[in-house]
């Protein structure tokens, strides 16, 4: 790949070799998702060497989300000030130096890493899809789906290789220590990048104030269907494996779900985001991808060891396919790179706050039923304010905000 990436409106760097933007651009979407991945699979060995139990250790994880939650908002405005490319830089910096502090046997230095990483990773999660619509908006399906892809494979990898490393290395800091290094590397390959940009000026156009977001009724739109995803995808992620072992399959099944969710989201998400940006109207195809987590949840809830593995199947394809259009749509119904920053902000905000809770309401409700059908119930409710959202943004409307 040859060709460079030209100036474009509201661009703020000089052009550089498609490749290297790439490079840069998938490095930071595998920080983006492997560090959050990465304590999960070592969580065990984490709490017997700092003597803690399942509740504090699950801060290293739930805490991370409600940081992005918490923080996203505050990304476009850093954005404003110090320019995107930097705005990046700082991020994977900040993701980095947080993964190093989680690699240290303390829950105090830990902690503290966590909250760093979180807020990297939340502002991080903002800037990407304003990037795209920067730099890469004739590309937008291709970069969209390299974008999920990228953070799919990071945190397929990181949750695979965890294991192992730890027993190779005899210590459950390595794998963790491991994604921080590349973090390192991601950073200094966004700090060049960024010091060749050209700091915001005078010149630069102003971001409208976020109160006008607040009165697009596609900017909430989006936002409840981003959120109804997210819950969706944590609390499956959290619960999937106890789920079908309650039913009667097989722990190395129900382990082997959970990877195939994983695995067939990466291309679900590529597929849903190229075919997102080719079509104007997109009801029909997010409709569909709801009729596959339904299709799926049903079977959980009716004849869970009938054919687990397709459920995980289908699971994949949804809900990757869901959180790819998600993200395609932040570009796509935006006119302007801080537009979609806001956007972005608003959606991921309350996106990962109802995911934070999704895991604790899912298991609320089987502690007071006994059973998982009520907690299987909620999740078909969800799909359905996520099918109806799901529908309306599929319509080929903008948000608008004014002139930016």
């Amino acid at each position: 790949m040859s060709q460079s990436l030209h100036s474009s409106p509201g661009r703020q760097s000089p052009s550089l070799p498609a490749w290297l933007w790439l490079l840069a651009f998938g490095l930071a979407a595998v920080n983006l998702r492997a560090p959050i991945v990465v304590i999960g699979p070592v969580l065990e060995p984490i709490m017997s060497t700092l003597s803690i139990g399942a509740g504090t250790a699950s801060l290293f994880t739930t805490g991370m989300i409600l940081c992005f939650g918490l923080l996203s908002p505050l990304a476009p405005g850093f954005a404003d000030r110090f320019g995107l490319d930097r705005a990046i830089a700082f991020a994977i910096t900040l993701v980095a130096f947080g993964g190093l502090l989680r690699g240290v046997e303390s829950l105090a230095v830990m902690l503290a890493g966590t909250l760093c990483a979180g807020l990297g990773i939340a502002f991080g999660n903002v800037f990407m899809p304003s990037l795209v619509k920067r730099d890469r908006g004739d590309r937008l399906g291709r970069t969209m789906g390299l974008y999920t892809v990228m953070m799919g494979v990071g945190a397929t990898i990181s949750a695979g290789t965890a294991i192992p490393l730890m027993h190779l290395s005899g210590s459950w800091s390595t794998p963790i220590w491991l994604w921080a290094a590349m973090g390192v590397g991601s950073a200094i390959l966004w700090w060049r990048l960024a010091l060749r940009a050209i700091a915001p000026g005078e010149n630069t156009p102003q971001r409208p104030p976020m109160s006008r977001l607040f009165k697009s009724p596609v900017a909430w739109t989006l936002t409840i269907f981003m959120g109804a995803q997210s819950l969706s995808f944590y609390t499956l992620q959290t619960w999937v494996p106890a789920v079908a072992i309650d039913a009667g399959v097989s722990t190395a099944t129900a382990g082997l779900m959970l990877s195939l969710i994983n695995l067939t989201s990466i291309p679900a998400s590529y597929l849903v985001a190229r075919l997102a940006s080719r079509l104007n109207h997109h009801s029909l195809l997010v409709l569909t991808l709801c009729l596959l987590i339904g299709a799926a949840l049903i079977g959980l809830l009716l004849a869970p060891t009938t054919a687990p593995l397709l459920v995980a199947v289908l699971l994949g394809a949804g809900q990757g396919g869901s959180f790819s259009f998600a993200l395609t749509m932040i570009v796509m119904r935006t006119r302007a790179p801080q537009h979609a920053a806001m956007l972005s902000g608003m959606s991921q905000s309350l996106g990962y706050l109802l995911a934070a809770c999704g895991p604790l309401l899912f298991g609320a409700l089987h502690g007071l039923s006994g059973s998982w059908h009520f907690s299987l119930i909620f999740l078909l409710v969800i799909l359905a304010i996520q099918s109806a959202a799901g529908v309306l943004i599929g319509r080929p409307k903008m948000v608008k905000l004014g002139e930016a």
